[in-house]
């Protein structure tokens, strides 16, 4: 199944990265080699962004790695998001680690995500429990 990563689920201006770096309005997510960035949206859905530098990966397969496995992550998991604006950033240690263990992390990053930021309830879903 051919999963979209369509336009409206990334951040793709600089203000809407500023915005999630604004300084004491974001929460900042540590996992073994990326570093998250995240705040509440103003969007009806959970949008993704990156910021890999050269420093932290100095070749661009590896950056294109990480972006492409953040992004195939993201799509299995974005209707179980929060409406949130994620920025990930990576760090050095990222561009050793293999495949599965970076998917891992990232299955990690979206259950915190979760606990962190409450999914609202949709019109059709009611408070009452039988």
């Amino acid at each position: 199944m051919l999963l979209s990563f369509p336009r409206s689920s990334r951040l793709t201006r600089p203000s809407e990265f500023r915005r999630v770096f604004e300084r004491g309005r974001h929460r900042r997510i540590a996992l073994q080699g990326l570093l998250v960035r995240v705040r509440e949206s103003t969007e009806p859905q959970a949008r993704i962004g990156f910021a890999f530098s050269k420093r932290a990966l100095r070749h661009a397969v590896d950056r294109n790695r990480v972006k492409r496995l953040a992004r195939e992550s993201f799509r299995h998991y974005h209707s179980n998001l929060p409406t949130v604006d994620i920025v990930l950033i990576a760090q050095t240690e990222v561009a050793e680690m293999d495949n599965t263990a970076i998917l891992r992390q990232l299955e990690v990053l979206w259950q915190r995500l979760g606990s962190l930021y409450p999914v609202a309830q949709t019109p059709g879903q009611s408070n009452n429990t039988p």
